[in-house]
């Protein structure tokens, strides 16, 4: 009995302690700034501010510093909304800073905007479709984050959820790495990859893919449409995003027979 009420109080404090390091430092005040250039759309920090993370970690953004939004993609603001509006506004200046500093790999910073969107109360579904949209996004502009080498990441995974992991599946995402001349449309790459993986999310990748060849406002609403139909789990949407990656490594461009 005794075994059992000190086994519930440390995982009681461990639960707490948890609580406590996901959270946001800081006012979050801001004044808006006139530079005709960017429409009057720059914000400065007036206060230190920041958000630490469930592994402890913090991430600081400093008084005086520009925030512009730019890390969520433009075309999603008329259906997503604003970075400057809604309730994941904290998050988006964490995410926009590090996104410019380039100090972060883009894949830990878009991680730490999702638990940081969750602090602040964004639904589930919400935030997984902003999160795997501006995984897609920044990898096609090189706007966020250190540069990551996706297709070595994605076989170096040991936790992989939600897909067959395989050597005929590494050939064929190696082939539309390093022979452009072989590569098809998105969409019969999307079904080679689903087929060869096993993907149990596959409406949810199909629409990643095609949002990450054209990251519109329509295509965030079919991949936000997907993921409330299967509701993939966090850890199936990190390896959804590095297959899309792997599948579509050019970005954003016109393919063959689109």
């Amino acid at each position: 009995m005794v075994r059992k009420v000190v086994l519930v109080g440390i995982l009681t404090f461990i639960t707490t302690l948890q609580a406590l390091s996901q959270s946001f430092q800081g006012s979050f005040e801001f004044r808006w700034t006139t530079d005709p250039q960017n429409q009057h759309r720059i914000m400065m920090l007036l206060s230190d501010a920041s958000f630490t993370d469930k592994a402890g970690k913090i991430w600081s953004v400093p008084k005086g510093t520009n925030i512009d939004g730019a890390s969520i993609p433009a075309p999603l603001w008329s259906f997503a909304g604003s970075p400057f509006v809604g309730n994941y506004r904290r998050a988006s200046v964490i995410h926009d800073r590090f996104c410019d500093t380039k100090t972060e790999r883009a894949s830990d910073v878009h991680k730490m905007f999702r638990e940081a969107m969750e602090v602040d109360g964004v639904g589930y579904l919400e935030r997984l479709s902003k999160y795997m949209a501006v995984s897609a996004y920044s990898v096609v502009t090189g706007a966020c984050g250190k540069e990551e080498d996706t297709l070595r990441k994605l076989f170096s995974s040991n936790d992989f959820q939600g897909v067959l992991k395989s050597d005929e599946l590494f050939k064929q995402l190696d082939t539309y790495k390093v022979d452009i001349r072989k590569l098809d449309t998105v969409a019969s790459r999307s079904d080679t990859i689903k087929s060869i993986a096993k993907i149990e999310n596959p409406l949810t990748f199909a629409a990643l893919t095609e949002f990450r060849r054209i990251p519109s406002d329509q295509n965030y609403a079919t991949l936000e449409t997907a993921i409330k139909a299967e509701q993939p789990t966090e850890a199936e949407a990190d390896q959804l995003v590095l297959l899309a990656n792997a599948t579509v490594p050019e970005g954003s461009i016109s393919l063959p027979g689109q």
